[in-house]
């Protein structure tokens, strides 16, 4: 059988319907991530303020990074749609169970299950959407895919809140546990494995791979600059929070600033017609050039609310172009062994996320921070395409 063989179309009946449910699923996996931002004081309320913050948002964010290096590689040996069923079906027990944690220590072990078990679906369904589908609809539907994971981040805030203003705190893990687990059987009867061939090695040599991988110059290039993506997302969110805040604005309103930017997301499904008219490196040194420019427009744009709001949207726009740009990038760096390059590309991408909320540590105030934060975007711009394309060359 022949491994580089070209990855053939889904061909079941309900092939047409495994898109729009591994986004779906997308963007319910991942607001479990991002529902802890505003359950914290009531978690505070009902089990102690101790700890409160770690339970819900520390043990979850590392079992979750740490989970895609033991996914990636599993997905490749097992196939896709085991370890992803599987995956669902765990996370589908782990969230029910999140909202009957009796304790805040309780809640700390079952946040890092849940962190553990959502981690088995991004690398996964990344690495089958790149066999199932041919480039073209594949970049489609990465696009849509990376919509959904950026969307989750403040979707999650909103549905947290909302369910918890009318049940309680936990019936947002409760009710999400319920969808989950419809989404569960739906996977488990629509999606089929790809069509396509594997190298057949010992999993221990699987992990033995991902290492060896992770640690070339290329792969250490990329990942230098993929710290940058969500790390500075999470950092411009972070800061902007305060300094509404200090500017009088009330949470709700807040909030609200931050959805505005919920259209900008969407750009995620500009980088498939960008790559193919630019080619993939161009495409991501312009989201990340983009992203800098949305940045600095808000650092300047202090005091009028009209263009700190447009400002937010321009960086956001860029960042979407950037997250399915380097899934992608990432892809053709690790074929055709796509389960590990995904593994890789998830671990650095949420380690940089949990990094970006030092960014309120930055000096200079917010519009230094965001300038600071900037010039990082240029720099990861710059380092991922003198890596991808000098990888290419050779």
């Amino acid at each position: 059988m022949n491994a580089s063989r070209t990855p053939a179309p889904v061909r079941s009946t309900t092939g047409a319907a495994v898109v729009p449910l591994l986004v779906t699923t997308a963007l319910l996996v991942l607001m479990q991530m991002y529902v802890s931002i505003p359950l914290r004081q009531p978690v505070a309320d009902d089990l102690g303020p101790t700890g409160v913050t770690a339970a819900l948002a520390s043990g979850y964010s590392l079992s979750y990074a740490v989970g895609f290096l033991v996914y990636g590689p599993l997905s490749d040996h097992f196939g896709r749609r085991r370890v992803l069923v599987i995956g669902l079906a765990a996370l589908t027990v782990a969230t029910l169970a999140v909202g009957f944690a009796p304790s805040t220590g309780a809640l700390a072990g079952l946040r890092a299950v849940q962190g553990a078990a959502a981690a088995a679906f991004a690398p996964t369904a990344l690495a089958f959407l790149g066999e199932a589908l041919p480039p073209r609809p594949r970049a489609t539907a990465i696009g849509a895919i990376s919509v959904a994971f950026l969307s989750a981040g403040i979707i999650g805030q909103l549905a947290a809140a909302a369910v918890t203003a009318a049940g309680g705190w936990r019936w947002t893990f409760l009710s999400g546990g319920v969808l989950l687990a419809a989404l569960t059987g739906a996977a488990s009867t629509i999606i089929r494995e790809p069509d396509v061939s594997r190298p057949r090695q010992p999993l221990a040599a699987r992990y033995a791979g991902l290492i060896r991988f992770a640690v070339r110059p290329r792969s250490l290039l990329l990942s230098l600059g993929h710290l940058v993506v969500l790390g500075g997302f999470v950092g411009m969110y972070s800061l902007l929070g305060p300094h509404l805040a200090l500017a009088g604005f009330t949470p709700a309103e807040v909030m609200l600033v931050r959805a505005a930017a919920l259209p900008a997301m969407f750009c995620s499904l500009l980088a498939g017609p960008l790559a193919a008219r630019l080619g993939v490196p161009r495409t991501a040194l312009a989201g990340f050039a983009l992203a800098a420019a949305g940045l600095v427009a808000e650092a300047l744009s202090d005091g009028s609310l009209i263009g700190l709001t447009i400002a937010c949207s321009v960086f956001v726009a860029g960042v979407a172009i950037v997250v399915p740009t380097m899934i992608t990038i990432w892809g053709e760096t690790a074929h055709p062994a796509r389960g590990t390059g995904m593994a890789v590309n998830g671990f650095v991408l949420f380690l940089g996320a949990g990094l970006g909320a030092y960014a309120t540590a930055l000096p200079y105030g917010f519009a230094g921070a965001l300038g600071v934060v900037a010039g990082l975007y240029l720099g990861a711009g710059v380092i991922v395409f003198a890596a991808h394309s000098g990888g290419r060359r050779r």
